[in-house]
């Protein structure tokens, strides 16, 4: 049944490609059941009947389709590992949670896109990305992911692994919990197991409480009082409510700049150019001119991927410097 929701809620390539593998891997291993009662019928001592018969020419079938698949989904993969390259520079934050928790809401709202919204099962298949408004330096990328459920299928788990490693690799996830649903608490759990199965539990994550407006009342109090407990830097809002949303994204804000770090480069002035770079990407502090060094003492503060690339800049120059000498 799960398998035929996310076919018909499949709209891309990516998504079909994967559906119908996942498809495909769960029907083979259930293909001896299917033709078990032909399996005696007309069979010699010795000989096959034509059930086994037909299953090895569905094996084969089958065999034949998934390494066809799994090879489009590879040149997928390749042309979603060039686009991540390319944004590099920036930070991913990925919203993820239980399906139909109203991820896609959140994320149209705050980077005013127009991902597709229902309240159904699996309206989203297939991750959306787009720029997320944040201070400068703060470069960011916000990501809508496939909704998670109870003992999702290994098969599904592996098909989707090219959507799954846009969880992976992000730098943040926002995890949103639906507050209105009586199983939320289960849903947690689903999700966070499903997370550690792909190796995103160490991911920095921020639990998003939503659909507070759906409860109230003395029960809503306490039931908050007791979830910022368990989850102390966890946020309760309502998706559609743009003052919650700012409080969002106050706090994106504040978890970005928590991964930031702050380091002195001597920039040679024959490298000046760097510095303006510097300004673009990072939070320059300070910049001192040291004449005895010909060079300027840059006080920076950024994230690790542009600061990584400025050092190694710098240290390139003092190669060439170095050969040239």
């Amino acid at each position: 049944m799960i398998l035929d929701i996310f076919a018909i809620h499949a709209r891309t390539k990516r998504a079909k490609l994967q559906v119908e593998l996942a498809q495909l891997e769960y029907s083979y291993s259930r293909l001896k059941n299917l033709w078990g009662h032909l399996s005696r019928i007309d069979a010699e001592i010795g000989d096959r009947g034509p059930g086994e018969k037909q299953l090895e020419i569905d094996r084969r079938l089958i065999q034949k389709r998934i390494s066809h698949l799994k090879d489009k989904l590879e040149e997928v993969r390749k042309v979603t590992y060039t686009k991540r390259q390319n944004r590099k520079n920036f930070k991913v934050i990925a919203l993820v949670g239980y399906t139909n928790a109203g991820k896609s809401t959140i994320f149209n709202r705050l980077t005013h896109a127009d991902v597709y919204t229902a309240n159904k099962l699996f309206a989203t298949l297939d991750p959306s990305s787009h720029y997320i408004p944040v201070p400068k330096g703060n470069q960011s990328i916000l990501t809508d992911t496939i909704g998670f459920i109870k003992e999702l299928p290994h098969c599904l788990v592996e098909s989707f692994h090219s959507t799954l490693l846009e969880v992976v690799n992000a730098d943040l996830l926002l995890h949103v919990v639906d507050l209105s649903d009586s199983e939320f608490k289960d849903n947690i759990d689903a999700v966070d197991k499903v997370l550690k199965e792909i190796g995103a539990d160490m991911v920095d994550t921020v639990y998003i409480f939503n659909k507070t407006d759906v409860i109230g009342g003395m029960a809503y109090k306490f039931l908050k009082k007791q979830l910022q407990v368990k989850y102390p830097c966890s946020l309760f809002i309502s998706a559609t409510n743009d003052e919650d949303l700012s409080v969002l994204l106050d706090k994106i804000c504040s978890r970005l700049e928590n991964m930031k770090s702050e380091v002195q480069l001597v920039v040679s002035s024959k490298m000046e150019k760097l510095i303006p770079y510097l300004e673009s990407k990072a939070e320059v502090l300070s910049i001192d001119c040291d004449e005895v060094l010909d060079s300027y003492l840059v006080q920076v503060r950024g994230g690790e991927e542009v600061l990584a690339e400025a050092k190694d800049q710098i240290d390139k120059y003092k190669q060439l410097e170095y050969i040239n000498s």
